[in-house]
């Protein structure tokens, strides 16, 4: 699977994500605004210093602009650096050049794809909600980068660290971690009773939608452990209307998979194998957490004051890519897909 999936990880966390990546053998390109950030990547293969970027202090309609006038080299970066079949964007929802530059990104190269311009076969995102400590720009950063992912169309999973889950060093490690182990399950996990090939990994990683992992020791693996350990997990927590496409789980110890679905929703389909020594369990498809992205939401119309007075310097109160958090009803997130557009019409839609 590490000659198949790719990684382009844009900005300072989307870095340190990245880095882990590339520690576990995975390839991995690392851009970004500022070359300070850049240069703590000492043990980098492939890096790109966005042309004109000096860092974009949270300012998510800077780091567009940076993307748009630059993509052309960015685009053949990627092409040329990137000899897989899958490509994951990796970036913070919460902060400027990553939330900028994410959804945007990923839209681009999937314009690429539809266009017959790209080898590639599949984009997905992997993104960091900030917790509810961080700042008010944050919240609203992670709001607009939301309401914008959810409306790309033909994206692949999307994987959602929340770090109102602990320490952000830890929880991106213990992602790395689940992520590998779940894309090691066809070479390390073979059982006569069944197995799950390559081919069953990647549509599980094509599915849209929220994917979560997990992994619970032998020692105490069992079906009511597994699910509680979805509720406890660093991802973003999932929503309570059932929708699941695939369960793709190595089994060790006494897990009923039936069980689970009892709980969590009927997938569409079941991948499963099993081992003796932890049960790695994805959920694919899943509905992109609202709950969670409504709290973020609340966060930052609790603290409009605040926002009015920062942002008098602007013609009005809305937000440059729609989102008013001042309005007295917010705007739908939309997970719909759109019309194919042109590529210019696409760059408007970021720009506004």
């Amino acid at each position: 699977m590490k000659k198949k999936i790719g990684f382009v990880a844009v900005g300072q966390a989307g870095g340190n994500i990245g880095k882990l990546f590339e520690q576990k053998g995975f390839n991995v390109l690392y851009l970004n605004t500022s070359q300070e950030d850049l240069r703590t990547l000492k043990e980098a293969k492939y890096t790109y210093h966005i042309a004109g970027g000096e860092g974009c202090n949270k300012d998510r309609d800077k780091a567009k602009k940076l993307v748009i006038d630059d993509f052309d080299s960015i685009s053949k970066e990627i092409y040329e650096k990137m000899d897989v079949s899958m490509i994951y964007v990796i970036f913070s929802s919460g902060g400027g050049t990553g939330s900028g530059c994410g959804p945007m990104l990923i839209d681009l190269l999937l314009d690429d794809i539809s266009g017959g311009a790209s080898r590639i076969e599949a984009v997905g995102a992997i993104t960091v909600i900030p917790a509810e400590t961080e700042s008010v720009k944050a919240q609203i950063n992670c709001y607009e980068c939301f309401a914008e992912l959810t409306k790309i169309g033909g994206i692949a999973s999307t994987m959602i660290i929340d770090n109102g889950k602990g320490d952000k060093l830890r929880l991106n490690q213990s992602f790395v971690n689940a992520f590998c182990s779940f894309t090691e399950i066809p070479d390390r996990h073979k059982d006569e009773r069944g197995n799950i090939d390559r081919a069953e990994i990647e549509e599980t990683l094509k599915a849209k939608g929220m994917l979560i992992l997990t992994r619970v020791p032998v020692k105490r693996s069992s079906t009511a452990a597994v699910l509680e350990s979805f509720k406890s997990n660093i991802f973003a927590p999932i929503e309570p209307d059932r929708v699941i496409k695939y369960i793709a789980v190595s089994i060790a110890g006494d897990v009923d998979v039936e069980a689970m679905s009892k709980e969590i929703g009927i997938p569409v389909d079941i991948f499963a194998t099993y081992n003796d020594k932890a049960t790695i369990c994805c959920l694919a498809g899943l509905n992109y957490p609202m709950t969670r992205l409504e709290a973020v939401y609340k966060k930052a119309v609790e603290h409009q004051d605040l926002i009015l007075k920062n942002l008098q310097a602007t013609s009005d109160s809305t937000l440059k890519n729609g989102v008013n958090f001042l309005a007295p009803t917010k705007p739908p997130l939309d997970a719909s897909p759109k019309a194919k557009t042109s590529r210019r019409d696409l760059l408007k839609k970021y720009m506004g």
